[in-house]
């Protein structure tokens, strides 16, 4: 009897953690993990020749849940004053990182990197363009 009671206990113990993590889906991503509202800034330097020229954005954008996005930004580059549109789609890995590619109003096709942090409530992100070093993060409204 106490063989059989020892073995459940084991089992139950064994079981729980296991149990626990596959409810729990809160480190899992997906393009739709992603989908709504979000406000960013972006800041850094851009070269084109002859000089490095410092760069900032803000904006907003939102993502489906297919990771379709569109987006539109207030640029300064070297305080010239710009406003931008972007549209373009994003891919998202399981460990909740990521890569964006968008389509442009100013610059053309343009690509990011992230990862989702703060309970899939903020974005880090990078832009990994050559001659471009802009990062920045982006939170849900």
């Amino acid at each position: 009897m106490r063989w059989i009671l020892w073995s459940m206990m084991l089992t139950v113990t064994l079981l729980t953690p296991s149990l626990g993590s596959a409810a729990d889906d809160s480190r899992h991503c997906k393009e739709a993990s992603l989908e709504g509202d979000w406000g960013f800034t972006l800041s850094g330097t851009v070269t084109p020749a002859p000089a490095v020229t410092p760069a900032a954005a803000v904006g907003i954008f939102t993502v489906d849940r297919v990771g379709n996005v569109s987006g539109r930004d207030t640029v300064s580059a070297n305080g010239t004053v710009l406003q931008e549109t972007f549209s373009g789609t994003l891919i998202v890995n399981p460990d909740c990182t990521g890569s964006a590619t968008l389509d442009s109003s100013i610059v053309g096709e343009t690509h990011l990197d992230f990862v989702l942090v703060a309970k899939k409530k903020e974005i880090l992100l990078i832009r990994k363009d050559p001659g471009i070093v802009l990062f920045g993060s982006a939170q849900q409204q």
